[in-house]
């Protein structure tokens, strides 16, 4: 019957065939045996038994009254031949085959209810789904008790799995705002370098123009009005420059201070990504205790059918139920081995995250000692070009009133080349400074893109399951 009810074309007919056939060969055994035939009436039960356990209940008691009606017939047939046994034997029979099957019938066929409702909901979990449960939680028997077990479990699943979707999105939008940050600071950076060059070249300029001043009064005092209105327009210059390198000087400030709010929002994804890790480990336990109720469930199975087939024909039935909890159990040992590899997936995954954060902060820290340079450097050619300024007034009040301290000018102008020259030294200082951090922004923005990735296959793997 089990392979009948199996079969991909099945035909309502089949099942009433197959118990007219089962009737009628036990009816023929019963009435080739003479008067002591009846002595097998327990056969009778097969049918019916079968037929709840795999069939439904409607099946079952059709199945117990064709064999009933069968029993009688075969009574009688015994009866006209004379080999036969009283009508109160049948009767008595009749009796305990009807209250055997009005035991039997609806126990067996609850149990295969229940299988089937706990198969169709480990199904379910299986495919991800969290929110399924099992209705019968409340029963006392060892099928309830693992219904309880199995709803306790996938609640504490399901509420991991959904702070890990949280932490997960929590993890992206700070990647997201770490990549943004460091973009910024990028372009500042690159702003910051393109002031330094400048700076350079007015610095070169005022190099020049400091010799050419230099060999004109030498030449000639009469040259020194011209000189004045040179050192005028490069007190000018060098006014416009101390103002610029004063205002990067902020920016540099202002990009060590996101620097350092950087830092801090790394160091917050680092203690998520660490309770993520935690959170997927707790999963890890989780599914071990899956695996041992699942095993303990497939012992159960083998006492069972062990017990069975110590019943020999009676326990026929209970033996092809332990079979089918014994399927169960193997199903839901392979859930838990898929719900394993995931979180070892999830936790590689984590690892990953950790590992990208690390290096990105090293390389922020990195860009910080860079930035902290940058602004000393830039303080003391503040200072340079302040001295400059004030040299350059006094140098052009003296070049309009006095020719005769040409000399003394000359003196000055060589300590201004000496100052425009450790400017120039200082400006190309910068301008490597500026360039180192413009290579560890970029080897930051890569980071904080590979962060975002990472925290984007995490939330990929969070959306297979279902806990809402």
């Amino acid at each position: 019957m089990r392979q009948l009810v199996q079969r991909a074309r099945f035909r309502p007919w089949y099942v009433q065939v197959n118990l007219g056939v089962g009737s009628l060969l036990i009816s023929a055994v019963l009435f080739a045996m003479g008067p002591n035939g009846h002595v097998l009436y327990g056969a009778y039960l097969i049918a019916p038994l079968q037929a709840a356990l795999y069939l439904e209940r409607r099946e079952a008691w059709g199945s117990l009254i064709t064999n009933l009606a069968a029993f009688a017939v075969v009574t009688a047939l015994a009866q006209v031949t004379g080999r036969g046994w009283p009508w109160s034997t049948f009767t008595l029979e009749a009796l305990v085959l009807v209250f055997a099957s009005v035991a039997l019938v609806p126990m067996l066929a609850q149990f295969v209810e229940r299988l089937r409702a706990a198969r169709a909901v480990l199904g379910e979990i299986e495919r991800g789904d969290l929110t399924r449960r099992f209705d019968d939680d409340a029963a006392t028997d060892e099928l309830g008790y693992l219904g309880v077990s199995v709803n306790r479990t996938t609640t504490a699943i399901a509420d991991i799995i959904r702070q890990i979707g949280q932490q997960g999105r929590a993890l992206a939008a700070m990647a997201g705002e770490l990549a943004a940050a460091a973009r910024d600071l990028q372009a500042s950076s690159q702003s910051i370098s393109a002031t330094t060059s400048q700076l350079s070249e007015g610095t070169e300029r005022q190099r020049q123009l400091i010799g050419y001043g230099r060999q004109d009064s030498e030449t000639a005092s009469g040259l020194a009005t011209t000189l004045h209105a040179r050192a005028q327009e490069a007190e000018r210059k060098i006014t416009d420059i101390a103002l610029q390198a004063h205002k990067r000087g902020e920016e540099v400030s202002k990009s060590s201070t996101l620097l350092m709010n950087m830092l801090l929002h790394m160091d917050h994804a680092s203690e998520l990504a660490t309770e993520l890790d935690r959170e997927s480990r707790e999963i890890g336990k989780l599914v071990d205790g899956i695996t041992r109720i699942a095993s303990q469930t497939d012992l159960l199975a083998l006492n069972a059918a062990i017990e069975a087939a110590r019943a020999g024909q009676h326990g026929l039935g209970f033996r092809v139920v332990a079979g089918e909890v014994r399927k169960l159990a193997e199903q839901s040992a392979r859930s838990a081995e898929e719900v394993r590899t995931k979180v070892r997936a999830t936790q590689e995954q984590i690892s990953r995250v950790v590992d990208a954060m690390k290096q990105g902060r090293e390389a922020a820290q990195g860009v910080g000692s860079v930035a902290t340079t940058v602004q000393g450097a830039l303080d003391a050619i503040f200072s340079d070009l302040k001295t400059t300024v004030q040299f350059a007034t006094v140098f052009a009040a003296e070049t309009e009133n006095q020719t005769k301290s040409m000399r003394e000018v000359l003196r000055r102008m060589e300590e201004v080349a000496t100052i425009a020259d450790g400017a120039a030294n200082g400006a190309q200082q910068t301008s490597a400074a500026t360039a180192q951090q413009i290579v560890s922004l970029s080897e930051l923005t890569t980071t904080s893109q590979q962060l975002s990735d990472a925290a984007a296959a995490l939330a990929r793997t969070i959306q297979r399951f279902r806990s809402d």
